[in-house]
This record gives structure tokens, sequence and C-alpha cells, in this order.
């Protein structure tokens, strides 16, 4: 079955040029317009930026250089955001802390510690 698959395709080919060659020049004109007008509307490929292009368990891996990048710029936000947030909340406490010791607001068992 295979081996007549082949031979359809270039029985068909032979047919398609065969037809072409009896067709009028008005009308190859005309087909040619507008092959070129089809041309021209058909959109034309682009790569799009994505962080997954496939299905399943297989779009968790990046698969360009860009998207590697666009993973390690959000991790070190992330990661930097998350340090800012822990080091500002302990200088708070800490001067919060300061604050009371000053007004001497604190039970004296903190001072026994």
């Amino acid at each position: 079955m295979n081996d007549r698959q082949p031979l359809a395709k270039e029985a068909l080919a032979k047919l398609l040029t065969r037809a072409a060659q009896q067709l009028d020049s008005g009308t190859v004109t005309a087909l040619r317009r507008a092959r070129d007008v089809a041309l021209e509307r058909q959109l034309q490929k682009k790569h799009v930026f994505a962080l997954s292009t496939g299905h399943g368990m297989h779009w968790l891996m990046p698969h360009s250089i860009h998207q590697w990048v666009a993973i390690a710029i959000l991790l070190v936000a992330v990661l930097f955001g998350g340090i800012t947030y822990v080091h500002d909340a302990h200088e708070h406490d800490l001067a919060h802390l300061d604050a009371e010791i000053l007004v001497d607001d604190l039970p004296l068992e903190v001072f026994v510690d």
C-alpha cells in the first residue's frame, strides 16, 4: 500500500501539470494574481515568547534561552523580595524593642532572661 501512494502523487502531479498547460493566458494570470494575494494575506509564523510550549509535564521545563532568563529573573526577584521583607521585619522588631526599653514599658521578666 505504501508503494502505491508515491505513484498516486506522481500521477496526480503529472495530471495537474497537463491541465495547467491547457489553460488560457487570462485564466493563468487570474490564478497567479489570486495566489499572490493569498500569499500576501497568509500570516507568517513568528516566534512568540512563552514560558511553556508543550502539554502535560513537558511544559514545566523551559525550552529557549529567553525562557531560562525569564525564570532566573523571576526567581531572583522573589528571593530578593523575601530577603528584604524578612530584613525589614527584623529591623522593625528591634526598633520596637529598643523603643519599649527606653520608655520602660517592658515587664521585668524580659530583663531577667
